[in-house]
């Protein structure tokens, strides 16, 4: 069983704080995504794990086992680096060798695992090659090949397409998804890019100043922000500074209903553009009256920013919708997010009048 167990893992630098006693479960086959803007901790609690970090406090376990004072030689892990990393005098075969060497096996049986590395991940025939006759994402599947010829427990990967381009890391995040689940390894994969923890997650831990905001299915992360810092993180939002009294929410524009028993006070409304609607009328209870600022088309979709006086509004459209740059419209909420006193969201749905332009 190739479960990894975080308790209470913290990592000081000093005065700094990297890493704030995170408490994380991985289950055996996994692909965790631990995502988080630049200096939030994730790749330090990844290198922890690895083994390249000890913890200022805490355990890691693996199996059940506590792997915290072992080296990172002696750990069931393999990283896979941002940077290649590769030895560029050693041609590839000898680059996915180098650890199984290390360990002694028969040439044979390396030869064998060599050749078995190189077919998953597409370089069959590569062998011969050296590293600076490969493109950047020939070097990184030889990376990848060289982490997994190992067999190891937890593979972890430290944003490794970051320095790739966009279509690239779109095909190799597919190849690493379709490994891992060929392989049922447990993968740990740090990024900052939430497509690629969406797309690749089965969970996703959302970090920020050392700590787990939220825990969850990436559906549930996207739909349900437990924080104002994730929704603001995770996709395009909307937030909108508001005040609840006596049930109703009143923000800059327009009044909306308030779920029953939120208390009084300031609170923000949190909107995603997919769940705006437009309304050919300007005047509509419920909705603002907005001027259609700017409309940009996003192939199967359009984005529409509208002026509603004192600020602006993201809406996403189906492509078909005839909306102009500069026309009156009303902008409905179909569902938004309460974030008030600190604690959990609560959501509030709407039905649709039946002339809303929705996406």
């Amino acid at each position: 069983m190739a479960t990894l167990d975080l308790i209470n893992l913290t990592k000081q630098f000093g005065t700094v704080t990297a890493v704030d006693a995170v408490n994380l479960s991985v289950q055996d086959g996994e692909f965790m995504c631990i995502l988080g803007p630049s200096g939030c901790g994730k790749s330090t609690l990844l290198r922890m794990i690895a083994g390249f970090e000890m913890p200022t406090e805490g355990d890691i376990r693996i199996a059940g086992d506590s792997v915290t004072h072992l080296g990172a030689n002696k750990r069931p892990t393999a990283m896979v680096f941002q940077k290649y990393t590769l030895w560029p005098h050693m041609k590839v075969f000898d680059n996915i060798a180098f650890g199984l060497q290390l360990r002694r096996l028969p040439r044979a049986e390396i030869a064998r695992k060599v050749e078995e590395a190189l077919a998953l991940v597409s370089l069959s025939g590569y062998e011969e090659r050296y590293p600076s006759q490969l493109s950047g994402g020939q070097q990184q599947r030889v990376a990848l090949a060289r982490a997994i010829v190992l067999e190891p427990k937890i593979l972890l990967l430290d944003e490794p397409f970051s320095s790739l381009d966009a279509i690239l890391r779109v095909r190799l995040r597919e190849e690493l998804r379709r490994i891992q689940r060929r392989l049922k390894i447990t993968a740990i994969f740090v990024t900052h890019d939430q497509e690629e923890a969406l797309t690749l997650a089965d969970r996703i831990a959302v970090m920020n100043a050392g700590r787990v905001e939220q825990l969850d299915a990436p559906t549930q992360i996207y739909d349900n922000p437990a924080t104002l810092f994730v929704a603001d993180f995770i996709g395009a939002m909307n937030l909108l500074q508001a005040q609840v009294s006596g049930g109703r929410i009143v923000l800059s524009g327009v009044t909306l209903d308030a779920p029953p028993g939120l208390q009084d006070g300031a609170a923000t409304v949190a909107i995603r553009p997919e769940d705006m609607a437009l309304l050919p009328d300007a005047a509509h209870a419920g909705a603002w009256r907005a001027v259609v600022e700017q409309i940009s088309d996003l192939g199967h979709y359009r984005r529409a920013l509208l002026d509603v006086g004192d600020g602006t509004l993201k809406i996403y459209l189906p492509k078909s919708a005839a909306v102009r740059e500069g026309a009156q419209v009303a902008a409905f909420p179909r569902r938004y997010l309460i974030y008030a006193n600190g604690g959990a969201p609560r959501e509030v749905t709407r039905a649709l009048p039946a002339e809303a332009l929705t996406v």
